[in-house]
This record gives C-alpha cells, sequence and structure tokens, in this order.
C-alpha cells in the first residue's frame, strides 16, 4: 500500500453542507490523503466504490439511519473486497462516525464494522489513515477515540482530548461537497460553523451526553474571527455567497468575540447572517443584541421547546422564564 491512502465517505443524502466530513476530510487531504464522497440519494454508491477502490469505507451515522448504512456498508464490502483481493490488497476497512457511534458504540458488534469514532474524528481518522498507510493495510489497535473489532474482539480506546485550537485546523473542504453536488455550490446561502459545544446541560440536548464523555473539557470551543473571515473570504472567491447561516450551537457565548466580529465582519465581509441565541442571554445582557445588529445580524433563532413551565425548567433543563422568552 502507498502511503497516500483513499478514504470514501459514503452518505445518504446531504441538504447542506456536513461540517464534520468536510473538515475530516481538509485534514486528510492536507496530509496527502486522496478522499471521494458517493452519496446514495444521488448514485449507485456500490458502483462508485467498486470504481473508487477505497482502502477505507467511512460513514457519518445519526440515530435511526444507522440499519439502512449498516447495510449499505455489506453491499459495498461484498463488492470491493474481491476486486481488492484480486489486486493483492487488504480487504476495505468499515468505520463509522457521528453521533449515533458516539452515544451507542455497543454498535461495533454488527456485521461489518470494523471500527467506529467516538467523538471529534478530524485527529482519530487522520491517525487511522496515517497508520494504514505505514503499516500496508493493517493499523495500530491504540489509537485513541476508537473502538476497533477484531475477528470479535472489543477494543476500546479512551477519547483524546477536544480540539482546542480549532483555526489550526484547515477550512473545511467545500470542493468536495459542491463538486459532488453542484446545486449547494451555487447556492447563494452557505452554512458555517464558528465554535464547537455549549455550556449548557439541557437534557434532550446531545450536549448533555456528549460533555459526560470529556468531563474536564471546556464547554465551548471557539475559532478566532481571523479565521472564520478567511474561510468566508475563501468561499465567496471560489462560489456565490449572499448570506452566511452560523449552525454554531449557541452564537453568542463570548462578548469579546463578538466585539471583535462585530468590528471586522461589517468591514471585510458585509454579508447578512444567521445567528443561534438563547433567550435568557440576551435578556440578561442586551448589549449581545446591539453587537449582533451591528455585525449586520440579519436573522436569529432561539428554541423554547416548551411553554409548560414545569416541562421546560424541570424536565427539559432549560432554566429561563417565559417572561424572558417573551
Amino acid at each position: 500500500m502507498e502511503d497516500r491512502l483513499r478514504i470514501l465517505f459514503v452518505e445518504q443524502e446531504i441538504s447542506y453542507e456536513p461540517q464534520g466530513i468536510m473538515s475530516m476530510s481538509a485534514v486528510l487531504k492536507q496530509a496527502g490523503h486522496d478522499v471521494a464522497l458517493t452519496v446514495s440519494s444521488m448514485e449507485d454508491p456500490v458502483a462508485f466504490a467498486a470504481d473508487y477502490q477505497p482502502d477505507v469505507a467511512a460513514y457519518s451515522v445519526m440515530t435511526g439511519s444507522q440499519r439502512a448504512y449498516f447495510d449499505l456498508n455489506l453491499r459495498i464490502r461484498d463488492a470491493v473486497t474481491p476486486l481488492r483481493e484480486r489486486a493483492g490488497r487488504k480487504p476495505v476497512v468499515s468505520v463509522f462516525g457521528g453521533p449515533h457511534p458516539t452515544f451507542f458504540p455497543e454498535m461495533i458488534s454488527e456485521p461489518g464494522v470494523d471500527g467506529l469514532c467516538i467523538g471529534e474524528g478530524e485527529g482519530a481518522m487522520l491517525d487511522l489513515a496515517n497508520a494504514l498507510a505505514a503499516r500496508n493495510g493493517t493499523y495500530r489497535t491504540d489509537i485513541p477515540n476508537w473502538w476497533f473489532n477484531v475477528d470479535g474482539e472489543v477494543i476500546k480506546n479512551l477519547p483524546r482530548p477536544l480540539i482546542h485550537e480549532l483555526s489550526a485546523l484547515p477550512h473545511p473542504d467545500r470542493a468536495l461537497i459542491y463538486d459532488k453536488i453542484p446545486h449547494l455550490g451555487q447556492s447563494k446561502i452557505k452554512h458555517f460553523i464558528s465554535s464547537r459545544g455549549c455550556p449548557y446541560a439541557c437534557t434532550y440536548c446531545f450536549n448533555h451526553a456528549y460533555y459526560q464523555l470529556y468531563k474536564r473539557e471546556k464547554r465551548g470551543q471557539q475559532r478566532s474571527v481571523d479565521d472564520v473571515i478567511a474561510e468566508i473570504k475563501a468561499v465567496r472567491s471560489r462560489w456565490p455567497l449572499e448570506q452566511a447561516i452560523f449552525i454554531d450551537d449557541l452564537f453568542v457565548i463570548y462578548n469579546d468575540w463578538l466585539e471583535e466580529f462585530a468590528e471586522k465582519w461589517p468591514k471585510e465581509v458585509g454579508l447578512p447572517f444567521f445567528a443561534n441565541v438563547r433567550a435568557n442571554l440576551i435578556v440578561k445582557d442586551p448589549y449581545k443584541v446591539e453587537l449582533l445588529k451591528r455585525a449586520g445580524c440579519g436573522t436569529v433563532s432561539m428554541g423554547i421547546e416548551a411553554a409548560n413551565d414545569r416541562v421546560r425548567v424541570e424536565l427539559l433543563k432549560r432554566r429561563m422564564t417565559r417572561e424572558e422568552i417573551i
């Protein structure tokens, strides 16, 4: 096997930019690996995989879609493995990441699942790819974030620390998505993320369970304003862009960040944008609203979840009053 590994991300459908896959692809490509994408709502992923001949088939899975992905993976393995064997190569390695494997890692025992990634994937995928490339298609089983199934034996590794310097990551690989799905590339509205995590512990949200894995971690990592603006400029130089959608769990946590953003965004970008906020935060600190307005924010969204006080506060742990919401 050459140092340049072939990784195929397999998705059922894509309606807007998948930030995790784009970020992992950028990291893998930066390290010299080859990355491709197939989307089963657009083409036959089994035929694509047979033609591409991946070393790794990677699936990002949300709960509810896992059974379809398990079945699709088995079909891809059945198609690709004989071709690789005839070429004297090791079988394709099938790995799963995303919310479902992170919170239900017992799926490692499903047929055809070689490994699953718990938590953040950039470093984990890169370590796996580098190990496969260096060891002629075999991998170390001690890579953090990974659970492996090796001949029926499940090997469980602890997660590595969260990525604190998000701005050290390469910008997400949007070409991977836009080349495959041109109408997303030509859309004047595109999705971005400037932070990861949330300081709150609403019981229904994935963050509530996520930080059980990362008990000692700061709840919220932020990219620098300059890095976010540099990404926006790079995207606008290649594709149409008239509005940015920030899909951060909570865009308005840090006032010092918002102050810098409100100063630089209008001068350097000047586009309207969408962001998620939280009712009690902006009621208790109206300065956040002033900063959003100064930056040119066009739309905000906030979760109410329930109008019933007991359900909202006691059950969902949304600790805010209905007066603050109104």
